[in-house]
């Protein structure tokens, strides 16, 4: 698999998860100011080991992405310097 490809994959999983933890954060900031109780506990407490996972994923996600990004900077690094070396040698 190639680095962009899995940096692509990562990227659009970490923008879905981020967006899902968001609005499952305001609902359940809107279920605790106006009490709302719009789950039972045992539910609350699936809903956040399920909150706390994604977060965690995401996290995972994050530095996945920048580390395939700093390996992709670096060889492009390195391609350009081999670049401007041969051109140096050439004038």
């Amino acid at each position: 698999m190639s680095k962009k490809l899995l940096e692509q994959i990562t990227s659009s999983m970490v923008v879905l998860l981020v967006t899902v933890l968001t609005l499952g954060t305001i609902l359940m900031f809107a279920n605790l100011i106006f009490s709302w109780d719009l789950f039972p506990p045992f539910m609350e407490k699936i809903l956040g080991f399920i909150a706390i996972s994604m977060l965690l994923i995401i996290i995972a996600g994050t530095l996945i992405n920048i580390m395939l990004n700093l390996s992709r900077m670096g060889f492009l690094l390195e391609k350009i310097i081999e670049q401007r070396e041969r051109g140096s040698r050439h004038d």
